[in-house]
């Protein structure tokens, strides 16, 4: 049976807390990068616009999340002696911070991106304060049923707050993205083990496989739930019981695609944790996700519910066999 959702008290997102730096190249990077010099790389890329912003991985699912739950939200992360502006942003949108620690000794986590006019992307990512973030409490968990999701951050946290998961039975979704460029397949495979759900990019989820020698069909015998985003074509849902097929909301402009990902986590369990079924939060997320790659910027889409179910409700779903799983 899908994984009944239902009871969700809380929300609690693990994850970074970044500051965001948004380049826009308006060539391709595959007209200036030959193949065949990989080796000796020295390339630059001239850019025509620049975006500062707050985000992160844990800021952006968070956020979202709010954007269609009202179950409280609680973000585990760090910042640094620069950090005073994230404090006021989750307070202004009902981010519970007790789980978010500043340092004085270093600056708060810094990503920075270069996206061509194809929509690929060069990220470059400073950790700072993120090594530092707390540890989920278990006095926090008692009486409660909350859903973990676990985003890219520091090593130190991503692995304490997976085997913490485990060990405090907390379901949990495995969302490592980034991890994956330095995560120990022993650790990557315990993380995948005790999760609830498995979610990445074709990429992510094809490394995963890969690197674990596993396929779709053993995951979903051990009873996980996978999920495949894929851009602008949508989402891939896999489960035990059904796989769905959700096309991506069409926008007139796209104009970004950073932290369009994240926004579609956080509509997704945002809208099971609000008691939606798995169809129309699927809906919602992909319709949520649209918003971002209008703007610039992870967090300054603001649509109301309306909105948002506006164009959830022009998505069709369309269920795919088991003879067509990949």
């Amino acid at each position: 049976m899908e994984t009944d959702i239902k009871n969700i008290t809380d929300i609690i997102v693990s994850g970074s807390i970044a500051r965001d730096e948004i380049m826009s190249f308006p060539g391709l990077f595959a007209d200036h990068i030959a193949k065949d010099r990989l080796r000796n790389l020295n390339v630059s890329f001239v850019v025509n616009r620049l975006v500062k912003e707050l985000g992160g991985t844990g800021t952006n699912i968070a956020y979202n999340a709010r954007l269609v739950t009202k179950k409280p939200i609680h973000l585990l992360g760090a910042v640094g002696k620069d950090g005073d502006d994230f404090f006021d942003f989750f307070k202004k949108y009902g981010i519970g911070t007790k789980g978010v620690s500043k340092h004085e000794d270093l600056y708060t986590a810094t990503g920075k991106v270069i996206t061509d006019a194809k929509q690929n992307q060069i990220w470059s990512f400073y950790y700072g304060a993120l090594e530092k973030t707390r540890e989920i409490r278990k006095e926090d968990t008692k009486g409660k049923r909350p859903v973990l999701i676990l985003s890219a951050t520091h090593r130190t946290p991503f692995l304490r707050m997976q085997a913490q998961a485990k060990k405090l039975k907390i379901l949990y979704a495995y969302d490592p993205g980034m991890v994956l460029t330095w995560i120990r397949d022993k650790d990557l495979r315990e993380g995948v083990e005790g999760a609830t759900w498995m979610i990445g990019n074709e990429y992510e989820m094809t490394q995963i496989k890969k690197r674990l020698k596993i396929d779709i069909k053993q995951m979903l015998t051990a009873g996980k739930t996978i999920i495949t985003t894929l851009g602008a074509k949508g989402v891939l849902y896999q489960s035990k019981e059904k796989t769905l097929g959700v096309a991506g909301y069409r926008v007139k402009k796209a104009l970004d695609p950073t932290g369009a990902g994240d926004a579609w986590r956080g509509g997704f369990w945002g809208s099971l944790a609000e008691g939606k079924s798995i169809e129309d939060s699927l809906k919602t997320a992909n319709a949520l996700a649209s918003f971002v790659v209008e703007s610039y910027g992870t967090v300054n889409h603001k649509p109301t519910i309306k909105d948002i179910t506006r164009r959830a409700d022009t998505l069709d779903i369309k269920k795919i066999t088991k003879e067509k799983r990949k």
